[in-house]
């Protein structure tokens, strides 16, 4: 991916400008790591003061930060990423006292123990993550979604343990009812914005040419939101999926298209992660 620029303060206003007159709510703010950026403080909060959630993921590396974004207010939340004991060593205290988000990714050797001592703590809410795939070689490391959620569901309450992963699988109609009828998220409930403006479906289309629907800092946001690269997300196709024994079959979307674009070189094909390829 070519490096871009951090976003500049001008543009974040311009930015949230367009997203406000367009009737956005929530910002998410991923990495790298936000908490390196010199004006992520006041991008923050510009932005609530605008009347956006921001949402804002990090790697908790540094907690002095974190402590200021969550003192904006409630609209404000931080999630951090624990993935290891280290991290967890770390951020324990921090979570103990200001109830973050915490995130966990999920996979086959998850430390149980781990998730626990999280729960201890009892942060704002904890999330297990259903695991990208970043090439070909990396799906050993994944597993195929239905045993994901079989895993949780097993292993975990509902109400304290939530799951975070593409609504291109499972659609989340009860938040979003127009999932129901689309292939994924991307373009319809969400979209991705780069540090330079640059907007894509979601951000696992970054830098993908194909997938460019224009600048948000000098095209309007009509002209994005109705690009026609768009239509193929818009569209609710049949599940190719391959696994016709899977327990979600007939509710299942297919999963992430991004995912099996990197992996397959097909946007259209189901997702690399529940199938051999």
């Amino acid at each position: 991916m070519t490096a871009v620029q951090d976003m500049l303060p001008d543009s974040f206003n311009a930015m949230i400008a367009a997203l406000k007159g367009a009737s956005v709510r929530n910002i998410d703010i991923i990495g790298g790591e936000p908490t390196l950026h010199s004006n992520i403080i006041d991008f923050i909060n510009a932005a609530v003061r605008s009347g956006f959630s921001v949402n804002v993921s990090s790697n908790g590396t540094n907690l002095a930060a974190l402590e200021k974004i969550m003192a904006i207010g409630e609209k404000a939340i931080v999630g951090i990423s624990i993935n290891d004991r280290e991290t967890l060593k770390q951020s324990s205290e921090f979570i103990r006292l200001h109830k973050p988000v915490v995130k966990t990714v999920f996979t086959d050797d998850l430390d149980a123990d781990m998730v626990q001592t999280i729960l201890s703590l009892k942060p704002r809410k904890f999330y297990l993550i259903y695991r990208d795939a970043t090439g070909p070689g990396d799906l050993n490391n994944t597993v195929p979604f239905y045993r994901f959620t079989s895993a949780v569901q097993q292993s975990y309450d509902p109400p304290e343990v939530g799951t975070v992963y593409c609504s291109g699988f499972l659609p989340d109609v009860e938040n979003d009812p127009e999932l129901a009828r689309v292939r994924c998220p991307a373009g319809t409930t969400k979209l991705g914005v780069m540090p330079d403006g640059a907007v894509y479906p979601c951000n696992l289309f970054f830098c993908r040419k194909e997938f460019f629907l224009g600048n948000i800092l000098q095209d309007t946001f009509e002209s994005i939101w109705n690009h026609h690269a768009l239509s193929f997300f818009r569209t609710s196709q049949e599940n190719a999926c391959k696994q016709l024994s899977c327990r979600i079959h007939t509710q299942c979307h297919g999963g992430c298209p991004a995912q099996a674009l990197h992996i397959c070189g097909d946007v259209e094909a189901p997702d690399p992660r529940c199938n051999n390829y």
